[in-house]
């Protein structure tokens, strides 16, 4: 099953979709069957805890929907409520040959504030800064679960995105340049579990206008998806809507500008293309900093 959030224009509601053949179907209603929740929220993207129980309906409701084609739409990030985005380190086998080790490492972190999907772009809010984009898998957590064994990681697993996690250089601390609004884009939907047979074997690749950056696979990890989720797991609880993103190759880092356009493929996740603009540029003040270096 492959699910989507998506606008059929930007003044539009923001609807659930399926994804058969190249074809959006339209299932929103099926959010009338979520449960009433009220203050304290229970953790997690309801839709995605309920998930299991909630596909027979949504099959149906696609099976009576008029089809549109998914180039018509604006997709959105197909999780609409990220608990927590937690980031590999270091995760990549030329990272382990330099004497790195992710489980040293530990872990980096974005705010879910950054959450976008393919349609919302990347906005450089301080273009005069570098910004390297990560293409990388992202791994959707299905169900709350803590002290995970890699050998049951996947059980809690509800299906993987495309992901970048871009990442904006300076002094500050790195999770804050992970932060910025858009700098989380995931898509072009979420892809179930079921339907990847081996997500430790997923080719994929990146371009920036059209050329070249990344050409890799999930092969080359340090830690599999089964190892991210248990390494995780032994220090916090995840819960549904939880996203890791998987980490990259260093040397597949690289930055872009404004009017720069990033396409992402990977293997059975499906294609997007993501369009990069700019921001004002800082606007709080530095008051006795040395003057910044201006990008090249």
């Amino acid at each position: 099953m492959k699910i989507c959030r998506y606008q059929e224009s930007a003044e539009g509601p923001v609807k659930v979709g399926l994804v058969r053949d190249g074809m959006v179907h339209d299932v929103t209603a099926v959010t009338d069957s979520l449960p009433s929740v009220r203050w304290p929220y229970p953790p997690g993207d309801q839709l995605i805890t309920h998930l299991d129980e909630l596909r027979p309906a949504m099959e149906e409701l696609a099976d009576k929907a008029t089809p549109v084609p998914v180039d018509k739409v604006l997709l959105k990030n197909p999780v609409a409520n990220p608990g927590k985005f937690v980031c590999g380190a270091g995760n990549h086998k030329v990272v382990l040959g330099a004497g790195g080790h992710p489980r040293r490492l530990g872990f980096l972190f974005k705010m879910t504030n950054a959450a976008a999907g393919a349609s919302d772009g990347v906005i450089l809010r301080w273009p005069e800064r570098v910004t390297f984009h990560e293409a990388e898998i992202a791994i959707v957590i299905g169900k709350q679960g803590t002290e995970i064994p890699a050998s049951e990681a996947l059980d809690y697993v509800a299906g993987y995105a495309i992901g970048l996690d871009m990442t904006q250089q300076g002094p500050e601390f790195p999770s804050f340049g992970k932060s910025f609004d858009t700098f989380g884009v995931m898509g072009p939907w979420l892809t179930t579990r079921d339907e990847i047979a081996d997500p430790n074997n997923l080719s994929y690749r990146l371009t920036v206008n059209g050329e070249d950056k990344t050409i890799d696979t999930t092969a080359n990890l340090v830690l599999g998806i089964e190892d991210l989720v248990e390494h995780a797991a032994s220090v916090m609880t995840l819960h549904p809507g939880d996203v890791i993103f998987s980490g990259t190759p260093p040397m597949s880092v690289g930055p872009v500008v404004p009017g720069d356009v990033m396409y992402v493929e990977m293997d059975g996740l499906g294609e997007m293309t993501v369009n990069v603009t700019g921001g004002p540029g800082r606007k709080t003040p530095l008051d006795g900093m040395e003057p910044e270096e201006p990008a090249n």
